[in-house]
């Protein structure tokens, strides 16, 4: 959870983004409600069951607090992060990030439980379309997820989502899934996969494959590589499902 000063990033305030004021959240990206945050964690060493505690207790001071915000989490479990944790929330509109509520309260909450335990890795915030996403928010929930990390050349970002979006109307229904638009703190697109058991990963990895080559051809390059994919699995326990 971070608070929603970037220029913040390196105090502990920026350690609770996840405070707002009660509001109505989508079911899946609209024009309006677009915008998700997503926050790696790195347990500190030896310290990986204090910070999934600490985590545990700073959740609840949000719905003591009234947080109507859903926030999702994730224990990476392949890749070079495996054993960090990801959290985040979706589709929110751009004027949500204005109203955090009690964020030094939220802060030194959180400053008192999670952050002597774990080290935050990176903040991205990232803006979807309803084009690029073959999904429902609550799928987020399937027991695992996948994140792949496309790289994509600086001068054709408008013809990637336009390739990506013609082939996500002709995705199966079985595929549940969302391309993620860099925004802050990154700067590539991210490739969300549901799934809900390990023997589908093999067919997701097809169906990706077959995505960056039939995009890729319908751009004109070879430029649009993966850089990175982990899978990670979903923990209810420490997410904040209202």
């Amino acid at each position: 959870m971070k608070t929603l000063s970037l220029a913040c990033a390196a105090a502990i305030s920026v350690l609770c983004w996840m405070g707002t004021t009660p509001r109505s959240t989508a079911n899946s990206p609209t024009k309006k409600q677009s915008v998700s945050r997503m926050v790696v964690w790195q347990p500190k060493a030896g310290k990986e069951h204090d910070f999934e505690e600490g985590y545990k207790r700073h959740l609840e001071w949000h719905r003591q607090n009234h947080d109507t915000w859903r926030w999702y989490g994730w224990d990476v479990a392949s890749g070079e992060r495996d054993d960090y944790f990801v959290d985040g929330t979706f589709f929110h509109a751009w004027s949500d990030l204005d109203t955090p509520v009690a964020p030094a309260q939220d802060a030194a909450n959180n400053g008192l439980n999670v952050y002597p335990y774990g080290d935050v890795r990176s903040v991205a915030t990232y803006e979807t379309e309803p084009s690029l996403t073959h999904m429902q928010e609550a799928q987020l929930a399937s027991p695992l997820i996948t994140f792949y990390s496309i790289r994509v050349p600086a001068d054709s970002p408008d013809k990637f989502e336009t390739a990506v979006a013609g082939e996500m109307a002709k995705a199966s229904a079985e595929v549940h899934c969302v391309v993620f638009r860099p925004v802050s703190g990154v700067t590539e697109y991210l490739l969300a996969i549901t799934s809900g058991k390990s023997s589908e990963l093999g067919a997701q990895a097809e169906f990706v494959r077959a995505l960056v080559q039939t995009v890729s051809r319908g751009m004109g390059t070879t430029a649009v590589v993966v850089t990175r994919v982990e899978t990670a699995r979903f923990r209810s326990d420490m997410s904040n499902l209202p």
